[in-house]
């Protein structure tokens, strides 16, 4: 294996999934293509070329009842940035719903927010590099 390429998220609309994704967090819609029945909508952000999400409607009962609880309450997404306090204000000023409080550690500063269906991201500025 090499790499990670898309990570799932279950939406309601298309529409309203890439409005939030593209106009409150910034991400850029990379493709948006149809091959009926099925639509193709993928959303990166800008510097991170080879990650990203697919957004797929559920087309299932099932499916449309796990939308925003795919991980059962956890996160589905760590988000890095490297300007912590100026993300954590955009986003807000974009009216992202922040779920936890805005914590700082030595290492980290994060805070948890959520999506328009209650899907779980934490975003995070690391204060050291990681090590391997």
């Amino acid at each position: 294996m090499n790499s990670i390429g898309r990570l799932v998220i279950l939406v309601r609309d298309y529409e309203e999934a890439i409005e939030f994704y593209r106009d409150k967090l910034g991400f850029e819609v990379f493709v948006d293509s149809e091959a009926p029945p099925l639509r193709f909508v993928h959303v990166r952000l800008p510097k991170q070329k080879d990650m990203g999400i697919w957004l797929l409607q559920a087309s299932s009962e099932v499916q449309e009842q796990n939308i925003g609880k795919q991980t059962a309450g956890q996160p589905c997404a760590v988000i890095y940035t490297d300007n912590f306090n100026s993300e954590y204000k955009r986003l807000i000023a974009n009216g992202v719903n922040f779920t936890k409080p805005h914590i700082t550690e030595a290492s980290a500063e994060f805070a948890h927010f959520e999506d328009l269906y209650g899907n779980e991201f934490v975003l995070v500025e690391l204060k050291e590099e990681l090590v391997d």
